[in-house]
């Protein structure tokens, strides 16, 4: 079965932005079943787009193959979802690759690969970083080392800032962790607020 099948519907709902129709023609080998979950959750974020960002949507990108190669990838994405959370992220990072976004540039295709590899826990704990950093700049603020995360033993914090630290958006400095250029990438196409998550 083509696991994209789900999507369609949601799919649908792009049409008059844009998409071609042809996305019927579009196929992918993975869980059926999670693509379903996947697809509740993408009706919320495109109607939440049409929405709240109608002048930012990136219609070239709509027709291109790059947004046929990232909506497969969700569907791989959610496949290996481990919550609702997470599904929740993968849809809003798909629907977020929609719009334009000043420079520097968002690599989208990276950054859907880098929310793919993301835990239920270091999804958690990135968030938590984002509560606990300067909101005016957090990407020039530091996470000090040994700090204490909302919602988590400091052992659970540090292991999981390690995994971000692998995943590249968060880098070690001599006093701490700094949140890195690939972790702005991701908050912008997740529009990442935390109180919206947990």
């Amino acid at each position: 079965m083509n696991a994209l099948q789900p999507l369609f519907p949601a799919l649908h709902t792009l049409e008059p932005l844009g998409l071609p129709a042809t996305f019927h023609g579009w196929y992918a080998s993975a869980s059926a079943g999670q693509a379903a979950r996947l697809a509740r959750h993408l009706e919320a974020e495109f109607a939440a787009l049409g929405q709240l960002y109608a002048g930012q949507i990136d219609h070239a990108y709509l027709r291109s193959e790059a947004f046929q190669a990232n909506v497969v990838q969700a569907v791989r994405a959610a496949e290996v979802a481990e919550s609702e959370d997470k599904l929740r992220l993968i849809a809003r990072a798909l629907a977020g690759c929609l719009l334009h976004f000043p420079a520097p540039a968002v690599d989208k295709f990276q950054t859907m690969r880098v929310i793919e590899g993301l835990s239920a826990r270091e999804l958690a704990v990135l968030v938590g970083v984002f509560e606990v950093l300067d909101p005016i700049d957090p990407y020039g603020d530091l996470i000090p080392a040994g700090m204490a995360l909302p919602n988590f033993s400091r052992q659970e914090g540090q292991a999981a800032l390690l995994g971000l630290g692998q995943l590249g958006l968060v880098q070690a400095q001599e006093s701490g962790w700094k949140l890195t250029p690939l972790a702005r990438q991701v908050a912008l196409l997740c529009r990442l607020e935390p109180q919206e998550f947990f």
